[in-house]
């Protein structure tokens, strides 16, 4: 398509607008006012050439100037990293999408296109009869029927009166206020009022902590309404956690502002499956393609589920919906490489790494590690674990609703484990989230639905995400290691995060020595490490920590079978090794650790698994994550960095079982290697601006600032810092540094040998 020809569609779609603007009075202010580019004093930020040379490359959490323009020759910088200011604004639903290997001309046509237009985003206009801000940050509305309003940043919404929907969810008036985390690199939440409403918006209590990782990651910055934020980076505005958007104009510069619209075919079938569920207990599998909007529709359909109410007596009223999270790669409601099933008993506002912890509203009911974020790695343990988890959601959960989320690995062996898990777990409905097959996928899925009702859905893929699924999958992880769990709710948040790097944590000094040790061994699943490697290769990166409630989870042969069950042999093992005052490994184990586990040169505990053993999904179940901080070889102690807390451990061992960690093929936690020297680099960054302050008195928002532009090498030392190499200039990393791949062609016509 030309850059005519686009420019005239855009511009038959969308209409130019302003935001409203109406003066407002100190205690009640009607219309809030788009940020000026200039200061109160007039004067433009200048920068100081000498600091300009000391930083050039970590970006840091600053504020930016919300400005209705966007900057194209910034925008066309040629800057390919997804954090810096390379990103263009643009409407939600009717922007064709871009191509997965867009040419440099598409890309400026689409800015050009998206400068010229200012998109609306929100219809409702303030007044002083329907908008009132008080001094405490609180926001009241008064929506009428028919309106939309849609807000960036994190916020409180109170129903005083009426009923809206947001989600999903139908909310009516109650006293409760819902939480909302809505960053741009997701589709922003729509408030529709279908009936009369008011409204009560609320500043959003822990803001701060989560937006203070971008201290430590470049990943999590410029996420929110950055532009209203307070000129103290230390800390975020209790009045500026959020920021109405009446049109695209209104949002940062140069970012990409993505409503959530349901197409009218989805919102017919969430009908249609909401009825299904209310006169008899029912599942709802959906599969699809990469990027189809699966994860979206099952959110939109849970949330109406657990919202659903009707003075009919006949039909069933849910409070809570079960999900079986089956996407290791992109997971929902548990971290990547685990699968899950969920019990919700409220709507989900935010996405997956703004509630990375269970809660009493997000109860994991039962979990397993699959140690990679593909099933590919080892389909028949991928079924093994889904069938468990479907098999706890039948005796704990049957009575409630059922939302099959499944990856998007469609063709070959990813097709066989689909109709494998329709067979098997025999689903109400299947959706297959595309109309555009393919076909053979579509007619393999309809042969295994022969009693069950199959039926195909529009997809709706993101438009020029600002952040890929490896990055999404990594602030997913950071965020869990860094979250906090609350004993008790603060104002409705059962999380808090730790915004220092995680050198600065106390690790659990786990001991993998003796009979009191405390972990029974480490396996590896996929690739099995040789044991003179196995400290190595598991120093710095991620396990699981999986609760062994019995001895035959290790499928060890029928001789250890035996053992297992024969305790009268082992009393005496049993009287030699409880002279501790920690509880003693169990004679079944105690036989079943003589066979099976192999010490390494470091006397770590080697599960012998050369033959793929790995762990029966029956006998066990994933208790969380734990970044191995360092080894101590000489005192025998393993260094965990973990969220979990102890009650989690304790749960297991009092009941005669024990703790495996597992390594495998989660995603190398880089994030964590360099979260201290983005941390000192922001400070440095923070420690000059305050120092210039008088000369650096406004920043120009189409340039990169400066906290976002230092250099690791040049502010920091990095010689000390394992697993971290620094490139000066042009320099490349040499031959052979990139990691080695094995093809494996699963599944697919064609690669058989002759």
């Amino acid at each position: 398509m030309s850059a005519f020809a686009l420019r005239k569609r855009l511009l038959g779609q969308q209409i130019t607008t302003t935001s409203p603007n109406v003066n407002a009075a100190d205690e009640t202010i009607l219309v809030p006012k788009v940020p000026s580019s200039l200061d109160t004093s007039g004067t433009s930020k200048t920068r100081s050439p000498k600091k300009t040379r000391k930083t050039p490359n970590v970006q840091s959490l600053s504020s930016v100037d919300n400005e209705p323009s966007i900057d194209v020759k910034d925008t066309l910088s040629g800057n390919s990293s997804p954090f810096k200011d390379d990103t263009i604004i643009l409407s939600s639903p009717n922007v064709p999408s871009r191509s997965p290997s867009p040419s440099i001309a598409d890309d400026e046509i689409l800015v050009r296109s998206a400068k010229a237009l200012s998109v609306h985003l929100s219809n409702f206009k303030p007044s002083k009869s329907n908008y009132q801000k008080r001094k405490d940050g609180r926001i009241l509305l008064k929506l009428l029927d028919g309106e939309r309003l849609v807000i960036l940043g994190s916020y409180g919404i109170r129903v005083k009166s009426g009923e809206i929907t947001l989600n999903g969810a139908i909310l009516r008036i109650s006293d409760r206020v819902h939480w909302v985390n809505a960053p741009h690199c997701h589709a922003l939440p729509v408030i529709r009022c279908s009936n009369d409403a008011s409204l009560e918006l609320l500043p959003h209590p822990t803001a701060s902590g989560l937006r203070s990782l971008g201290k430590l990651a470049p990943q999590f910055r410029k996420l929110w309404n950055e532009s209203s934020i307070s000129s103290n980076k230390n800390s975020v505005s209790p009045y500026t956690t959020f920021l109405i958007l009446y049109t695209s104009a209104d949002g940062p510069k140069k970012t990409i502002l993505q409503d959530l619209v349901s197409p009218p075919e989805w919102n017919r079938e969430i009908a249609k499956l909401v009825d299904i569920a209310s006169s008899k207990p029912s599942s709802f599998m959906i599969t699809g393609p990469k990027s189809s909007g699966k994860s979206t529709f099952g959110k939109l359909l849970a949330n109406r589920l657990i919202t659903d109410q009707s003075s009919s007596s006949k039909r069933r009223v849910h409070r809570g919906v079960a999900v079986l999270d089956l996407d290791p790669g992109q997971p929902e409601y548990c971290v990547a490489g685990q699968v899950a099933l969920v019990f919700l008993t409220e709507p989900v506002f935010s996405p997956s790494f703004c509630r990375p912890l269970p809660c009493p509203e997000l109860q994991i009911i039962r979990s397993h590690a699959l140690a990679s974020i593909s099933p590919a790695s080892d389909p028949e343990l991928y079924l093994e674990a889904a069938m468990d988890l479907m098999t706890h959601y039948r005796n704990v959960l049957g009575r409630y609703p059922l939302i099959i989320n499944t990856p998007g690995w469609i063709q070959g062996t990813g097709l066989d484990l689909l109709t494998s898990l329709i067979t098997s777990s025999r689903p109400t409905e299947v959706l297959y989230m595309s109309e555009s097959g393919p076909a053979e996928v579509v007619e393999a899925l309809q042969e295994s639905c022969r009693t069950t009702t199959f039926s195909t859905l529009p997809s709706q893929a993101s438009q020029l995400a600002s952040r890929t699924a490896a990055h999404l999958r990594s602030m997913q992880t950071m965020s869990y290691f860094h979250a906090e769990s609350q004993s008790s709710s603060v104002d409705g948040h059962w999380v808090r995060w730790n915004n220092k790097p995680l050198i600065t944590v106390p690790p659990w000094q786990v001991s993998y020595k003796g009979p009191e040790r405390g972990i029974f061994g480490i396996m590896c699943y996929d690739y099995q490490t040789p044991m003179d490697l196995l400290a190595d290769s598991v120093n710095g990166t991620i396990v699981a920590v999986v609760g062994i409630e019995n001895a035959q989870a290790f499928r060890h042969r029928e001789e250890h079978d035996m053992l297992s069950n024969d305790t009268t042999s082992d009393t005496m093992d049993i009287d030699r090794v409880e002279d501790g005052p920690q509880k003693s490994m169990s004679s079944s184990f105690l036989a079943l650790a003589r066979d099976v586990i192999i010490t390494t040169p470091e006397g770590i505990p080697f599960i012998d698994t050369t033959n793929g053993i790995t762990l029966n999904p029956k006998f066990s179940h994933s208790l969380g994550l734990a970044l191995v901080r360092g080894i101590d070889v000489k005192n025998g102690v393993l260094q965990l960095l973990t969220p979990l807390g102890p009650e989690k451990i304790e749960e297991i061992t009092s009941r005669g079982g024990e703790i495996v960690l597992v390594s495998g093929k989660f995603d190398t936690p880089s994030w964590a290697y360099t979260e201290e020297l983005y941390y000192r680099a922001h400070e440095e960054a923070d420690d000059g601006e305050d120092a210039d302050e008088t000369t650096n008195t406004n920043d120009d928002a189409g340039d990169i600032s400066e906290a976002e532009n230092v250099d690791l090498a040049g502010s920091t030392d990095t010689t000390l810092v394992p697993w971290v190499e620094v490139l000066h200039g042009n320099q490349k990393r040499g031959i052979g540094s990139k990691v080695w791949r094995v093809r494996r062609d699963l599944g697919r016509v064609g690669n058989a040998t002759k």
